[in-house]
């Protein structure tokens, strides 16, 4: 029998497609094959811009039929030819997805490019100017067939069908429906149990489904099947035809009208070689061309099957003496489940168990009916109740045409050992949950569980206030059975304690103590003024110095060891410690009189103290015959807290009128002469001048004008002030009156005045 299956025409799905390669020529099967797949394989964003049909001449028959057209692995087919004035075979693809295929080959009644769209002629045609004749088309339409355009070659098939897919378009839609202007197109296939009316008793099986009608003009369009028909004619054709215009694929396609997609099935014997005659033709005349659209990867010899191990009850490819069965599992690869396939296989050669021993007896084939996807084979494991080392069952699937690598599968045997399990001991802490999960020795799982609560799960989790023996059932799948007995412990709570009071201030590090029972390792929450301040982990000494970062009442929150989760208590209140330094200064009576004083003493602070002057004094506790002048002291207490201290000693108000704050020695006189003896105005300090900078200095002629100011520089006997000059101009001897503001080290200003006579 020869049967056709209709696949419904899917809405466009946009698809991106390689078509660089099109522009190449005679590439290779391994490259085509690669090209195919990415075409199949890669999606392209929703609003890409689809280019429709695309064709390329640039392929050999050869390689349309072997590398495009065939789906199976086995490549039985020879003896192909094109029945062709070579344009009008071409491979196309289709990323607009107008017949439910990608790509495929396409066969024309003229010129394959003209197939491209957009559908911009009304009567796109390449006509060859002559008469054809094929036996088998001219049944259709006796001797008016004209540019015959096809494929034939000869295939054995592998299962008991062989199907593809295809679809019909022409240019002839929709003003010659129902002419003698019928343009034909046929699938003719001959061979073993085939008995058609065709040559070689051939029979068409490119047929409208449900009938023994052949697809063509007629046969297919808006009125007559129009379920399977696809609409793209131009507005002037469907006015002519008086039919509404609703072209589905314009931009995509030359063709006025098409068939949605067809899926041709062949009942076949395997390994049988047929022969099939892919054709199309214009009828009446040689214009208006016909194309027929061939899906890449469809041609289905059909066979191809993989195979899997597994167990009854398991996906694992184990097998067990006694206990679980192993079983083989044939899948059909390719379309959808159609004719019956018989799959035949061998005992590899490097299987080590034995039949009639180990399994029982294995046919040599399996049927995966009709309509199925796959079969099982299941092979029964014998017990032969000897201690022996796991042994294999190698199945390999043997191809009867020898076309395909033979695939093969491995399912292991394994000796039933009993299920064992020991006695467990636990610890657990006293009223706190625990997990109880009790482990199988041998067996064969999975395991089943039961405990005395009537729970199936493989823990329990469990809170107890006293030692406590706990039983559970353990079950394989080999429905062995043993009851665990599982005694659990007590264990006394942890404890961690921290207590006591502390001083703190700035400078030290300060810690407190806490104390942890228990095991290692221990963690725990502390708090300040009972809020959670940090956790600490990963502990393996006690004490633990806990670091102070501030006052306030330090506590414990959550404390576990390494099994419990424990007790804390205690609390330490640490305070901020309001430590001065409180001094008495007895000022020097002048400026260069050392017989100033400092006694000071520390309040709050923990004695013994160190102490440090800056600058360094010798009798340092309280010093005396001190300089007027700033002296730093930092005293560190025994608690390791430090206090500074910055005293000022003055000089004495009033103690001497002509006593000074301050040493500066200002000249009357200088003459720039360059003679190298007092050429400039300049400030002479002491060493011990208490001066810390020159505010300001300015010089003033007799009328009152400003020759000379300089601000915010220190003085020195080495640094020249004045030159003599204004503006880079020499003036005048004379007397020039000065003003200079000081900065001392006490921050205090003292403003001086006078004058100076420049001398020429």
């Amino acid at each position: 029998m020869i049967g056709i299956v209709v696949v419904p025409h899917p809405a466009p799905v946009v698809f991106i497609f390689v078509l660089s390669y099109l522009k190449t020529s005679m590439l290779s099967s391994n490259k085509i094959s690669f090209l195919l797949f990415l075409l199949l394989a890669c999606g392209v964003e929703a609003g890409a811009q689809l280019q429709g049909i695309q064709v390329s001449r640039s392929f050999s028959t050869e390689e349309l039929v072997r590398d495009v057209f065939l789906k199976s692995g086995c490549k039985n087919v020879s003896n192909i030819q094109a029945i062709d004035n070579g344009l009008s075979i071409g491979f196309f693809e289709d990323d607009a997805f107008i017949f439910g295929f990608q790509s495929g080959i396409i066969i024309t009644s003229g010129d394959a490019l003209l197939a491209e769209g957009p559908n911009a002629e009304l009567e796109s045609t390449h006509a060859y100017a002559m008469q054809s004749d094929d036996p088998d088309l001219n049944q259709f339409a006796p001797g008016s067939i004209f540019d015959v355009g096809g494929i034939e070659f000869d295939f054995v098939p592998v299962g008991k069908t062989v199907s593809f897919e295809y679809a019909f378009a022409s240019e002839e839609y929709c003003e010659f429906v129902d002419t003698e202007f019928n343009d034909v197109f046929g699938f003719f296939v001959s061979g073993p149990g085939i008995n058609g009316p065709f040559s070689n008793n051939a029979a068409n099986v490119a047929l409208v489904p449900g009938t023994n009608d052949f697809v063509a003009i007629n046969s297919v369009n808006y009125g007559t099947n129009p379920g399977y028909y696809i609409k793209n004619e131009l507005f002037e054709e469907t006015d002519e035809c008086d039919i509404p215009f609703a072209p589905v694929y314009p931009e995509y396609i030359e063709y006025d009208g098409m068939t949605v997609q067809l899926t041709a099935t062949i009942n076949v014997i395997p390994c049988e070689t047929y022969h099939i005659r892919l054709l199309v033709a214009d009828v009446g005349d040689d214009i208006l061309d016909s194309g027929v659209f061939l899906g890449a990867k469809t041609f289905d010899l059909n066979g191809d099957v993989e195979i899997a191990v597994q167990s009854e009850g398991s996906d694992q490819p184990v097998a067990v003496e006694g206990c679980r069965n192993g079983e083989f599992v044939f899948q059909r690869l390719g379309n959808a489940p159609v004719g019956e396939l018989v799959v035949y296989f061998n005992i590899g050669s490097s299987s080590t168990a034995t039949a009639g021993s180990d399994y029982t007896p294995l046919p040599d084939s399996i049927i995966i009916p009709a309509g199925q996807s796959s079969a099982i084979l299941t092979v029964e494991v014998l017990e032969d109740l000897l201690n022996e080392p796991d042994e294999t069952l190698v199945l390999e699937i043997r191809y009867p045409c020898d076309c395909i690598d033979p695939v093969s599968a491995v399912l292991t045997l394994q000796d039933h050992e009993p299920l064992e399990a020991q006695p467990a001991t636990l610890e657990a802490c006293v009223g706190q949950p625990f997990t109880m999960q009790p482990g199988a020795i041998n067996g064969l799982g999975p395991y089943s569980y039961l405990w005395p609560n009537g729970s199936t799960h493989p823990t329990q989790e469990v809170a107890i206030q006293s030692d406590t023996t706990f039983s559970v059932t353990i079950t394989d799948v080999c429905n062995d059975s043993v009851v665990v007995d599982i005694a659990v412990g007590i264990q006394p709570l942890p404890e961690a304690i921290i207590e006591g009071s502390t001083d703190y201030c700035e400078g030290p590090d300060h810690f407190l103590e806490i104390h942890l029972g228990g095991h290692p390792p221990w963690a725990f929450q502390y708090t300040i003024d009972g809020n959670v301040a940090g956790t600490i982990t990963g502990i393996t000494n006690t004490p633990y110095l806990l670091p102070v970062s501030g006052p306030g009442v330090y506590g414990l929150g959550i404390f576990t060891d390494a099994n419990c989760t424990g007790l804390a208590s205690g609390s330490v209140s640490v305070q901020e410690v309001d430590t001065q330094i409180e001094t008495e200064v007895t000022p020097a009576s002048c400026f260069d009189n050392a017989d100033g004083a400092i006694s000071w003493s520390l309040r709050n602070g923990q004695e013994p103290v160190e102490i440090h002057w800056t600058p360094p004094l010798p009798n340092g506790l309280n010093p005396e015959g001190l300089l007027p002048g700033t002296y730093d002291l930092l005293v560190t207490d025994s608690a390791g807290c430090q206090y500074a201290s910055s005293i000022m000693v003055p000089v004495t108000e009033g103690a001497d009128p002509d006593c000074r704050p301050f040493d500066l020695f200002i000249p009357n006189s200088f003459s720039p002469n360059n003679d190298g003896i007092n050429d400039d105005f300049r400030l002479y300090p002491s060493e011990n001048s208490h001066i810390e900078m020159v505010k300001s200095i300015r010089i003033f002629n007799r009328w009152g004008g400003l020759v000379f100011e300089q601000s915010n520089f220190e003085p020195s006997a080495n640094s020249p002030l004045w030159d003599g000059t204004f503006k880079g101009k020499t003036l005048d001897a004379g007397i020039y009156v000065w003003q200079v503001v000081l900065v001392l080290s006490n921050n205090e200003e003292h403003l001086l005045a006078g004058d100076v006579t420049l001398i020429r």
